[in-house]
This record gives C-alpha cells, sequence and structure tokens, in this order.
C-alpha cells in the first residue's frame, strides 16, 4: 500500500500573522524562516496524529482490492474517483454507485456497496488507485484550536534558546499532550 499527498495545502495551518505574533516578531525579515518552520511543523504534526489539517488530495496505491480500503488520512472530505485496471490491463473507474464511502470512521474506509463485489484486476503493482481529499477545511480557522497551539509552541522552540534548553520540562510534556484527542489510531 503507497498512499501519496497529490496536492498540497493552498493555506497554512496556522497563518503567519499568528506565527509573527507568537514569535513577537514585527518586521518581514524572518518571514520566510517562519514559513519554512510552519510548514515543517505542520507535516510532523500531521504524521504524528494521522490527520491532514488543512484540505489536501491524496492518492493511494494498492496491487488489487482489498475487503476495505483504508483512507491513510482523517478527516476525509471526499472521494474523486477509484480506479483499477481490468483482467484485460485497461485502466476502468469504477462508478460511485458500486462502492460505500465510511467518512465516519476514522481514518476513513471504502468498501464495496452492499451486495456487490470488487471487480477483478489485472496482476499488476498499483492496479488500485483512489484520489481522496482530507483535512478539516480550507484555512487555519478551520483547524482545531489545540492542533494550533500546538504549532505555535513547537514555533516558539525552534526561535527561542532559551525555551530550547528547557524541552524536557512539565510545560513541553503539556505541549505534546495537546494531541492526544486528535490521534488516529488503527
Amino acid at each position: 500500500m503507497t498512499s501519496r499527498q497529490i496536492t498540497a495545502p493552498a493555506e497554512l495551518a496556522v497563518s503567519l500573522d499568528a506565527a509573527k505574533l507568537q514569535l513577537r516578531e514585527t518586521t518581514a525579515d524572518l518571514d520566510a524562516s517562519i514559513t519554512l518552520w510552519l510548514k515543517g511543523i505542520t507535516r510532523e504534526c500531521e504524521h504524528q496524529i494521522g490527520r491532514a489539517l488543512i484540505s489536501q488530495a491524496w492518492r493511494l496505491a494498492l496491487p488489487a482490492f482489498e475487503d476495505a480500503l483504508r483512507l491513510e488520512r482523517a478527516p476525509l472530505i471526499a472521494v474523486q474517483s477509484v480506479s483499477y485496471y481490468d483482467a484485460d490491463n485497461v485502466l476502468q473507474v469504477l462508478a460511485p454507485a458500486a462502492y460505500y464511502v465510511d467518512a465516519v470512521t476514522e481514518p476513513g474506509y471504502i468498501v464495496p456497496a452492499a451486495g456487490a463485489a470488487w471487480p477483478a484486476t489485472y496482476a499488476r503493482p498499483n492496479a488500485v488507485i483512489v484520489e481522496y481529499t482530507c483535512g478539516y477545511g480550507t484555512t487555519a480557522t478551520d483547524v482545531p484550536e489545540n492542533i494550533q497551539l500546538y504549532i505555535l509552541a513547537r514555533l516558539s522552540e525552534q526561535f527561542d534558546p532559551a525555551t530550547r534548553e528547557f524541552k524536557a520540562t512539565s510545560q513541553s510534556i503539556y505541549v505534546d499532550r495537546l494531541l492526544d484527542e486528535c490521534r488516529v489510531y488503527g
């Protein structure tokens, strides 16, 4: 199973203005560096919790259909397509009526529609391809506050040498706990 992001988020999970306010930065001198750190910390956070924060497109590729197709990132917004290489090695797009998307369970799953079965696939790598969109929304205001606080705290650690000395404090443990309710398991 291979999952890969195919379209990156168009916005940051924490706005540059909010980050600069957190860092007490009033000039534009560090904007590029702060933005790069925000992107890196966001990716690390997404990896830790198994979620996409800002709307983004992903592709899942499998060698064949499984009983249930697990979509790696939550929350699931929509499934754009389920494609497969048929027994003749011809790419086909499965009709949405042929499958059910479980967007309630996290992570999301796709299963055959009631009374249906998955079609046969050609024996090849990436015989099944699912394209889907996940995330909380399109702007930083859609991202839960505890996740934004986590990102801002980690950003402060990078820019404030005094904070870096005390990473093993109870405060840093609190910061790590901000993500507990957001983790996707399974």
